[in-house]
């Protein structure tokens, strides 16, 4: 079995098992309720969705002034002009940006480019195309990928794991806040793997964000507390080597064999 069979036997899993119990799950499936309670696309509605959103994922928007109201406005804006998920779904086909421009407060915005909220000195900060994407993602009922740091981290290393060519593989600095090259760097991946049906935006996100997790040591989303406290706590003590580690350790890991495959693959990697 070739790693790539390996990868889609993993993702064929996603499909069979479903979701097993974790913080990943349970954060995923409470921002969905509130998507699906909170109906209307005010600002004050998009605002609240995109503040948990920002306060699950850490994505750490609401540590800027102003940031978030100002996101919640440019995205009630385009509600007005169409349909947010569709909106989304249209450009995953056609990569126009340019659709994403409204005026807000006299002022041209944006909103994959835009720079959100200002810091205590008054100046400008950053983008926010992970909360962006995430948002998406949620508005899309998970038809749209998820661009965060992890993500990135990952996308060589399974490029290599698979044995893709490496000419081949975009170039990572390409796909800082670029969403047009993140979005067609991801479909490429997709399209190298062979593109199964079981090759979702989703399930591909699930791979990459769980892998990349355990490889940095950081489980807490992904055990429950009690797992935690028996295993979980040493991935994170000085020296530790996670290639070196006997996963046999974890013994609920035979109860969970999706989460189990996620473990021997980040250990492979």
């Amino acid at each position: 079995m070739t790693n790539t069979d390996k990868i889609l036997n993993i993702l064929s899993s996603f499909e069979r098992t479903g979701e097993e119990r974790s913080g990943y799950v349970t954060g995923k499936n409470t921002i969905r309720k509130v998507f699906d309670s909170i109906e209307g696309n005010s600002v004050e509605n998009i605002l609240a969705r995109l503040t948990l959103i920002d306060s699950m994922y850490s994505t750490q928007m609401g540590r800027r002034y102003y940031g978030l109201e100002e996101l919640a406005e440019v995205l009630a804006k385009l509600q007005e002009k169409q349909k947010l998920s569709d909106m989304f779904l249209t450009f995953l086909k056609d990569k126009d940006v340019e659709k994403f421009t409204v005026v807000c407060n006299g002022e041209e915005k944006k909103l994959f480019t835009e720079k959100y909220g200002i810091g205590k000195d008054g100046s400008d900060k950053g983008h926010a195309l992970s909360l962006i994407t995430k948002y998406a993602y949620f508005e899309t009922n998970y038809q749209f990928p998820i661009y965060d740091s992890i993500v990135r981290e990952m996308y060589p290393l399974l490029w290599s794991y698979c044995g893709l060519p490496k000419k081949e593989m975009p170039k990572m600095t390409s796909m800082v806040d670029n969403i047009i090259a993140f979005v067609e760097a991801i479909d490429l991946l997709k399209k190298k793997l062979g593109n199964p049906k079981e090759l979702t935006y989703d399930s591909l996100d699930r791979l990459l964000w769980h892998t990349g997790k355990i490889l940095r040591g950081n489980l807490s989303l992904i055990l429950t507390m009690e797992e935690y406290k028996k295993y979980g706590c040493e991935f994170n003590e000085k020296g530790f080597d996670f290639s070196k580690y006997d996963l046999t350790k974890m013994k609920f890991l035979k109860e969970k064999p999706v989460l189990k495959s996620l473990f021997e693959l980040a250990k492979e990697m």
